[in-house]
């Protein structure tokens, strides 16, 4: 593992600003992107005039769900803002881990794979007794400073999917061996002091701040998707000793159980109102994201049949109308309008205004 994540350091301590310098017996230009859309992205590092994807591409696509695809990586970024500011930071796809390291990680611990992080298989086919893969998948991000117009790696965000559920096959058959809160958070947390310790092996990673979240993978058809419940970071040395409870959560409108809350009433109301007026609908759905029991914004999706692109007009205004009366919350909301050909109409709030703007797609 030494050898990969030093072939894999691409020493940007050496590379400066609009410069071609030798990296590696490599002659590599350095720039940035020179804007930045909001405080809310990072700008991203260039290398050789093209974004440099990540060492081991794709392979987060490995998580069963899109929904859990896109938290697990949009969740990661959100835990790195609070530790490598955008404003300070620029941002760089993982280069230390590539595919071959993070597969071995990932896999069973076994004579022939001694690095894999999940526990050996204990020959236990009864979802009682066996050891599960409590390890899904791994991402790394890189963030880098510059420092006198040379750019440094000065930041590491490691991504832990852990299984809720590990699925298996006995004799053709699917089961579902669920896995204990607790038991995932223990597992998570040896994982990634053994993953800090790997990483501090390389001299060139010594004192570089490493960032390390664990994200909990929900099931394949829940649609709010996983999130991440632990974050911890380390400065310099392989030890963790702090570890912050994450208290988000991701609410899907509208409820198939429990109490209604203000926040769903205000959504049941929004698409009574919607489905009233083009009673043709396929569906309307929001994901509401909350972070410490308050929402921190809200996707609203609304599948049409329509084909007309006056009935896309018509239909837009009124969703517009209804949102502006009934979807007044502390928290930015975004509504999709979709058909069959793809996406029709998108609306946008406006905070300080508190109210919704519409563009339609040609």
């Amino acid at each position: 593992a030494t050898s990969l994540l030093l072939a894999g350091c691409f020493g940007l301590d050496e590379v400066g600003e609009d410069q071609t310098t030798t990296t590696q017996n490599e002659q590599v230009p350095v720039t940035t992107t020179n804007n930045q859309l909001s405080t809310d992205y990072y700008r991203a590092l260039i290398e050789d005039g093209k974004y440099k994807t990540s060492a081991s591409r794709g392979a987060s696509l490995s998580l069963n769900s899109a929904y859990n695809i896109k938290n697990f990586e949009n969740g990661l970024l959100e835990l790195s803002k609070s530790v490598f500011p955008t404003d300070q930071y620029y941002f760089q796809e993982g280069q230390l881990l590539d595919s071959k390291t993070v597969n071995e990680w990932i896999s069973r611990q076994s004579d022939d794979n001694p690095n894999g992080l999940n526990p050996k298989d204990n020959g236990e086919k009864d979802a009682s007794k066996r050891a599960p893969l409590y390890l899904d998948q791994i991402l790394e991000q890189n963030y880098v400073v510059k420092h006198d117009n040379v750019y440094e790696l000065s930041g590491i965000s490691i991504g832990l999917a852990m299984n809720s559920v590990d699925s298996y096959t006995v004799d053709g058959k699917e089961v579902k061996q669920s896995i204990d809160d607790g038991a995932m958070e223990e597992q998570a947390k040896e994982m990634a002091g053994t993953i800090l310790q790997r990483l501090r092996e390389n001299n060139d990673l010594k004192d570089v701040p490493i960032t390390i979240g664990v994200f909990k993978e929900s099931e394949p058809d829940d649609i709010a998707g996983g999130v991440y419940i632990l974050s911890a970071t380390s400065t310099e040395g392989s030890l963790i000793s702090d570890w912050t409870k994450i208290n988000d959560k991701i609410v899907v409108f509208p409820l198939s159980s429990g109490d209604p809350t203000q926040d769903s009433t205000q959504f049941d109301n929004f698409r009574s109102e919607v489905e009233s007026f083009f009673p043709n609908l396929s569906g309307v759905t929001g994901r509401a994201f909350y972070k410490n029991d308050k929402m921190d914004k809200l996707q609203i999706d609304i599948m049409t049949q329509f084909y007309g692109e006056s009935e896309i007009i018509a239909f837009a205004q009124h969703v517009t109308d209804v949102a502006n009366k009934y979807l007044q919350f502390d928290a930015p909301v975004q509504i999709q309008i979709n058909s069959i050909n793809g996406q029709e109409a998108l609306l946008i709030q406006d905070q300080k205004e508190q109210s919704f703007t519409y563009y339609i797609y040609q």
